[in-house]
């Protein structure tokens, strides 16, 4: 069958072509329901990654089945499905910005019927599994989310249910802060108008951060989120994609505080699957939710926009999604 793909031809230009689809052995061919715009995948928009042109992009995908290939066992047609940018024969593979891919069923996992398609997408909640994991939040901790993007606000709500002795939530933008709040943070505090620190140790009761998760991707905020932890094995978790990869830090406070900084990116899970199982038991509980996150919405023939408005990042947006 034929398809409607997005198809990056040079760095900040897409063009909407007719591809064939396949469907294989071990194979299910998906239509896609949503697919969500990925900061990371702003590499590829820019040519900084990804090798050679045309491409495709989008890893943030959910759909529907439509089919399934012979000798696939645990989905049927119209299950709603989500799954990770891979392909066993051919490596990672980016083409959720579509109206419909052939996905390996072994990439993917079934979403529960309670859970609106549109809200399926599980390869972002996969890695908020992996943040956790690094941060290692221990019970009556007092933990900080540094930046309320959708990562920082999925974090939030993972974080609330009461584990942690207070839940922090920083940002400049008190719309965000508003959010985090309606996700479960006890505390919010915006530095524009607080000092962040003292506040942290007032709420600890004299002490700062048992972990920091740092998920603004500004670089130059590293020793600032260094300096919200407290002595003896802090543990800040770095989750973003950074605009600019080279930082100075203040290395006497690293080793002085005997701060643990983890890198997070998704090779730091060990089994990718059994988080994204994980992250869609925890969706269709309601742990992680989307209600609010969905600032900007575009169909597939405007994905150009969608990586404009993407780039661009305007004072409203949040999280944008490609719609076919």
């Amino acid at each position: 069958m034929k398809t409607r793909r997005a198809l990056l031809v040079e760095p900040r230009r897409f063009e909407l072509v007719e591809a064939d689809l396949t469907l294989g052995e071990g194979q299910l061919l998906v239509r896609i329901a949503v697919c969500g715009l990925c900061n990371w995948e702003l590499n590829h928009w820019k040519g900084r990654i990804g090798e050679g042109r045309p491409q495709t992009l989008g890893h943030e995908w959910a759909g529907t089945v439509a089919e399934i290939g012979r000798g696939v066992t645990g989905f049927a047609a119209g299950d709603t499905v989500t799954g990770l940018p891979a392909n066993r024969a051919t490596g990672p593979q980016l083409e959720g910005f579509a109206d419909y891919i052939v996905a390996d069923a072994a990439c993917c996992v079934k979403v529960g019927a309670s859970v609106d398609p549109m809200h399926a997408i599980g390869e972002p909640l996969k890695c908020i599994l992996t943040v956790l994991r690094g941060a290692a939040p221990e019970a009556g901790d007092v933990g900080v989310v540094l930046g309320c993007g959708p990562m920082g606000l999925w974090c939030v709500q993972a974080l609330s249910g009461g584990l942690l002795s207070a839940l922090i939530a920083v940002d400049v933008d008190d719309a965000k802060l508003a959010l985090a709040r309606k996700y479960g943070a006890t505390h919010t505090l915006n530095p524009r108008t607080s000092n962040v620190e003292e506040a942290i140790r007032d709420i600890g009761r004299g002490r700062l951060a048992d972990f920091v998760i740092e998920g603004t991707g500004n670089a130059d905020l590293l020793n600032t989120a260094i300096g919200y932890l407290r002595e003896g094995r802090g543990r800040l978790a770095l989750m973003s994609s950074y605009e600019r990869t080279s930082a100075s830090f203040d290395v006497g406070a690293v080793v002085g505080k005997a701060v643990e900084i983890r890198g997070l990116h998704p090779g730091y899970s060990l089994d990718g699957m059994d988080d994204l199982r994980r992250a869609v038991r925890l969706l269709e509980r309601g742990t992680f939710r989307m209600d609010g996150l969905y600032s900007h919405r575009f169909k597939l023939e405007d994905v150009q926009a969608a990586f404009e408005t993407l780039e661009r990042k305007p004072p409203n947006y949040l999280k944008g999604v490609v719609l076919p």
